[in-house]
């Protein structure tokens, strides 16, 4: 069987507290255990680079929104390898494969008549 998990994407525009942290455990614990069981995981997750919140924080900071998504995105990977998460992909939703991807995935469902 394949398993696929899909984590929370926490906005680059602040540090990670344990809230964020509380959350995403569940998923890495979940991935551990079909691991052990033999199972293919895909475990995935990144950064939420885009929206209001981290143009608010750019703003106040005197900096570009890109400076703030990369300056919090770097934090969230290195705070992540140090806490021993196993994602196989952690990734941003400012890249272009990220938006190739949904759109293809939306398109899908637009096709199918599901929005």
């Amino acid at each position: 069987m394949s398993i696929f998990i899909g984590g929370a994407w926490v906005y680059a525009n602040g540090s990670l507290h344990l809230g964020h942290l509380s959350s995403l455990l569940s998923g890495d614990i979940l991935a551990r255990y079909y691991r052990l069981k033999g199972e293919k995981v895909l475990y995935v997750s990144g950064s939420d680079c885009n929206g209001t919140p981290i143009t608010i924080k750019a703003k106040q900071e005197g900096v570009s929104p890109t400076q703030i998504a990369d300056r919090y995105h770097e934090e969230f990977k290195d705070c992540f390898t140090k806490l021993g998460f196993t994602y196989d992909v952690y990734t941003r939703t400012d890249t272009a494969h990220h938006h190739q991807i949904v759109q293809e995935i939306f398109l899908k469902l637009l096709k199918k008549g599901l929005i």
